[in-house]
């Protein structure tokens, strides 16, 4: 099915908020989905992947394991990477805004493509970033250089097959000529993006979680029987 960018968005944001998350959460999390999407990377597949262990784990804390002017490892214990991305990533960039560079470690994650479309913004600030992840086969990078918000994405062979834990590791450092600031083709906003029906009924289901909560609440309160203090 063909839905438009505004519609995924909103969509995506209901689908957060059903999920748990905090209001300021919920449109950090649609507006990155949003971002994927442009960027040719299907955020709503991604997102889809990412439902599994959000709908458990809406109480479930991360760690912050180590900490300094630059660095900053946190243990996601198992979660999404969204579950600490919005935190996560403004912690760093006030860091590598501060002193020119940072490093973000975060382990024990899962879905780290995800993660990209809050690191964009660290572009828009002028900062050059680089994220590197993978697996027991290859390792993938995804490079934001300064002003550009569309990341040079590559895949490199891992040498050696071994376990390799699922993290993700960020580079933020300054840069004194950011580039211009690359532009969506319109076309792409205009015809719309697919997305499968299967993806888009789940959404739609989390969606109504927060429907269903809202009916509640009117019901014990009543039409128009709360009071000033409420």
């Amino acid at each position: 099915m063909r839905v438009s960018l505004n519609e995924i968005q909103v969509m995506c944001r209901k689908a957060f908020e059903g999920m748990g998350f905090a209001a300021g959460d919920c449109e950090d999390a649609a507006d990155m989905i949003g971002w994927l999407q442009l960027q040719g990377l299907d955020g709503v597949a991604a997102l889809e992947k990412a439902l599994d262990y959000l709908q458990n784990e809406a109480d479930q804390p991360f760690a912050l394991l180590y900490e300094d002017s630059a660095l900053l490892v946190i243990d996601a214990k198992g979660q999404s990477v969204l579950r600490c991305a919005a935190t996560a990533v403004e912690l760093a960039l006030g860091k590598a805004l501060r002193c020119g560079h940072a490093v973000l470690q975060i382990h024990h994650c899962h879905n780290r493509l995800l993660l990209l479309g809050y690191l964009c913004r660290a572009a828009e600030l002028g900062l050059t970033v680089q994220a590197r992840w993978g697996d027991a086969r290859q390792v993938r990078i995804a490079a934001f250089h300064a002003g550009n918000t569309r990341p040079d994405l590559r895949i490199e062979a891992r040498p050696t097959a071994k376990d390799v834990e699922q993290s993700i590791t960020v580079t933020f450092s300054q840069s004194t000529k950011p580039a211009r600031p690359q532009a969506c083709p319109p076309a792409t906003l205009a015809q719309g993006f697919t997305v499968s029906e299967q993806t888009w009924q789940r959404l739609k289901q989390l969606a109504e979680n927060v429907l269903v909560e809202s009916t509640e609440a009117s019901r014990r309160h009543g039409a128009g029987g709360g009071s000033d203090a409420d």
